[in-house]
């Protein structure tokens, strides 16, 4: 018998004793993500964490993950296994023929044959128990449960969070479809070139880091009208015009028009000849300025807009830096030819596919904006009905002209002065007469009656309900404003003029205003409620999608 025997017949027990370890490792990380899970449920009721289930299955894998690496440390060592082997009733037989391994005297052999027989007839993987403490699984089996349940629960803020999730998964979608109708446009048009594929990959890319970053759905329209503007900036190069505003500023030089000549008989057999011949110049300071500076110059002509553009404006520079020789510079001006001629070739066919992109973008664009409606909604279903709403108004407009309770208010179709009455009333177009005036303390005075409709009283106040100083109600077509400038943008028209001495002011004095003490305060503390109250006037009526897009931006240019 010899130590590799030994280790042998001990390798049961071995991995009983890891296993053992590695559920308590599992048990305590198990632990240590219920109470981060935990942590994250309850902060996903305060702050909006969209998918929090899904986040917390992400961190229970992450932890077993974790557990199962660290567990590998603690897979028992000889001396710890050898003891632990003894323990179970071998009586130290095992450590004492381990350590006269080496001894050939009559006494060890004994020893060694009687440890033999002893492994041989004990089982020590069965005599080992694997006991864990209960309050360990008990605490993490509570705390992934507790976190779990506790993700159904409504928090403060499970509406935007549901909101957000729901815009998530749209911007994935749409990303989804744009991708694949990017990738679709080599077979629908094989002509587009390589380079407009890759600005075309490249305007994905963009599109992604910004859906990555957005938070409403503002955030995602406005990403989605960034690369619509590329598209419409690429859509607006012309590799044709660009080869010619090269063609007339090489054609100004003795040194390149023999290039320029060639490009305007499009022969590409010359052109190439001709490059060459350029190439095989000797090199020279005067000649590489020359070159760089009739690049540059062509680039300027060319616009912003153009490929072109940009990468003589980058040959032109690397040129007068010198980090390029003459023949470089010449090589290069050949290869970018060529890929301007390749996208002149392709041009329609790259049309094609920025008109199919377009449209992706702006089915994208509409699934969007449905999540907008869905925001409107659940706003509409979490909000209180106001009073008024319930449809227990004494005085209903139905046709008729009922008389109101108030006196000196009644029904009609008329404008009535009214003095003498108890605060001063209102007349009321068919609407309940049972509120009370603003001002309804005993006392006489001259009021002003007008119609409802001219006022906005027309429907939704409560009966007998009292109106507030300061207050006053609009009809829903009146909470929606067409801004001026939005952004900073817009046509200034300058008139020309001066002062004169005539004219008159008028100054009218506005002493005890009806605004409550308190009533005033800064917009910022209301934007969240108009900007409410204008989503929901737009989904009640029919307002043309461009309005829409103007009163969100108009909201967004105020925070």
């Amino acid at each position: 018998m010899d130590k590799k025997y030994i280790l042998k017949a001990l390798r049961p027990l071995k991995l009983k004793i890891f296993f053992h370890r590695a559920i308590e490792v599992f048990l305590y990380a198990l632990t240590a993500t219920g109470i981060i899970s935990l942590v994250l449920v309850l902060a996903s009721m305060l702050y909006v964490i969209p998918f929090v289930r899904h986040k917390m299955l992400v961190i229970i894998g992450v932890g077993l993950y974790i557990a199962l690496n660290v567990s590998l440390f603690f897979i028992p060592a000889k001396k710890q296994l050898i003891m632990t082997a003894d323990s179970l009733g071998l009586k130290e037989r095992i450590i004492t023929a381990w350590y006269l391994m080496g001894d050939n005297s009559e006494v060890a052999m004994l020893q060694r044959q009687d440890t033999k027989r002893a492994l041989e007839s004990t089982n020590l993987a069965s005599a080992y128990r694997i006991r864990v403490d209960k309050r360990l699984y008990i605490t993490a089996a509570c705390l992934v449960i507790t976190a779990f349940l506790l993700t159904f629960i409504p928090g403060r803020v499970h509406g935007d969070t549901v909101i957000r999730e729901s815009l998530i998964q749209k911007m994935k979608e749409s990303e989804k479809q744009i991708e694949d109708e990017i990738k679709s446009q080599k077979q629908k048009n094989p002509e587009i070139s390589d380079e407009q594929m890759e600005q075309l990959k490249e305007a994905l890319e963009k599109l992604k880091g910004e859906f990555r970053k957005a938070k409403s759905e503002e955030d995602a329209l406005k990403a989605l009208a960034q690369m619509e503007n590329q598209l419409d900036n690429l859509k607006r190069q012309d590799p044709l015009r660009g080869l010619k505003t090269l063609e007339n500023v090489l054609n100004n030089s003795q040194l390149t028009r023999d290039i320029a000549e060639a490009l305007a008989e499009k022969d590409g057999e010359s052109l190439r000849e001709a490059l060459e011949k350029l190439a095989e110049e000797p090199d020279n300071d005067e000649k590489i300025k020359e070159l760089a500076e009739m690049l540059k110059q062509a680039a300027m002509n060319m616009g912003d807009n153009s490929m072109l553009s940009d990468a003589l404006q980058n040959l032109a520079a690397s040129a007068g830096s010198g980090e390029i020789s003459g023949n470089e510079l010449v090589q290069s001006l050949m290869e970018l030819i060529q890929q301007a001629e390749e996208n002149a070739a392709g041009q329609q066919d790259f049309e094609n596919a920025l008109g199919d992109v377009g449209n992706a973008l702006g089915n994208a664009r509409r699934s969007i904006s449905a999540v907008d409606r869905r925001v409107a909604s659940g706003n509409t279903g979490r909000m209180q009905r106001q009073p008024g709403e319930s449809g227990n108004n004494n005085g209903s407009d139905e046709g008729g002209q009922q008389p109101g309770n108030n006196s000196g208010s009644q029904g009609g179709n008329q404008n009535r002065n009214q003095a003498g009455n108890e605060g001063g009333g209102m007349a009321q177009n068919g609407s309940s007469g049972n509120n009370q005036q603003m001002g309804g303390e005993s006392g006489g005075g001259a009021g002003e009656g007008s119609t409802g409709t001219d006022m906005g009283y027309s429907d939704g106040e409560q009966s007998g309900g009292r109106r507030a100083l300061g207050e006053w109600k609009e009809e829903d077509y009146k909470r929606i404003y067409v801004p001026e400038h939005l952004g900073g943008e817009g046509n200034e028209i300058t008139l020309s003029g001066r002062v004169l001495d005539s004219g008159s002011s008028t100054y009218s004095e506005a002493d005890g205003a009806p605004v409550k003490k308190g009533a005033m305060v800064p917009y910022r503390e209301v934007l969240s409620e108009y900007r409410t109250e204008a989503v929901q006037s737009m989904e009640k009526q029919d307002i043309p999608s461009g309005m829409k897009e103007l009163v969100k931006s108009y909201f967004s240019s105020l925070d």
